[in-house]
């Protein structure tokens, strides 16, 4: 995996900066162009391309095996802690009977504080030899397959960008998309977030569960909240609600000719 993500990385930062050099080349003829003007793009495009296909090779085996390994039904028995130094970490451990009928007992491909909770039955992919298996309810994994979608799609609009900035295409779609993943979806749900947020702290408070919170904070809470239920409102209405142009009746538009002669 290691190498794939650098390879990868090292190839996509080369065929941009050798298309974007080739591209300012060609509007500048006589002009020299300075390699170190390319040593910051360079950096940030293979920081960026890292991350991507460091997500893709992380979701690529879970999608194979989805499709290709086999599958059985799982009962998670036990935890398996494999940080001593941090017990929050947790790997839930599984037991099945493979085809032959052999009770097999193996750990997820990955540790989470929050795992699949004991006596929860699964469906996992699992191969003759592999040392772990590969969670298949993708129901119980939501949080972290909404974290990865949301970093892949940012990421993927961010290659797109740099794809076809270094080949001299039109790029304002990727702009586009960006402004509105921005306007339609991260302000609405920070704005939820918060609402619920304080929402919560207030209704722990009133329930007795926050008996030490101090008034002021309540205070707090209570005026954000206020405020911030009529702005989610009003953002929606301003960002879903187009005016529509008011067009002047024909009666007016000969009267308004009238004038002008």
């Amino acid at each position: 995996m290691g190498q794939f993500i650098l390879w990868a990385s090292l190839l996509f930062t080369a065929f941009t900066l050798f298309m974007n050099y080739r591209r300012k080349k060609s509007k500048r003829h006589d002009t020299l162009i300075s390699p170190t003007s390319f040593i910051y793009p360079a950096l940030v495009v293979f920081v960026v391309s890292c991350f991507f296909f460091g997500l893709v090779a992380l979701i690529a085996h879970p999608v194979t095996a989805f499709f290709s390994a086999p599958k059985y039904e799982a009962k998670v028995v036990d935890y398996d802690f494999t940080d001593s130094s941090n017990n929050d970490t947790k790997t839930a451990v599984v037991e099945f009977r493979n085809d032959n009928n052999q009770t097999i007992k193996k750990p997820l491909n990955y540790g989470s504080s929050d795992p699949v909770e004991i006596g929860k039955t699964i469906t996992i992919g699992y191969e003759n030899g592999d040392q772990r298996v590969t969670n298949l309810s993708f129901e119980t994994q939501l949080l972290p397959i909404f974290i990865i979608s949301l970093f892949l799609f940012l990421l993927g609009l961010a290659m797109a960008w740099f794809l076809l900035y270094s080949l001299g295409l039109d790029y304002s779609i990727i702009l586009r998309i960006g402004m509105g993943f921005v306007m339609y979806l991260v302000f609405p749900a920070a704005m939820l977030f918060f609402i619920g947020a304080m929402s919560w702290v207030i209704w722990e408070y009133f329930q007795g569960r926050r008996n030490d919170m101090p008034i002021w904070a309540l205070g707090i809470c209570s005026l954000f909240v206020t405020l911030l239920i009529p702005a989610f409102f009003g953002y929606l209405k301003v960002i879903f609600t187009k005016e529509k142009p008011v067009k002047s009746s024909r009666r007016f538009s000969n009267f308004k000719k009238r004038m002008s002669k």
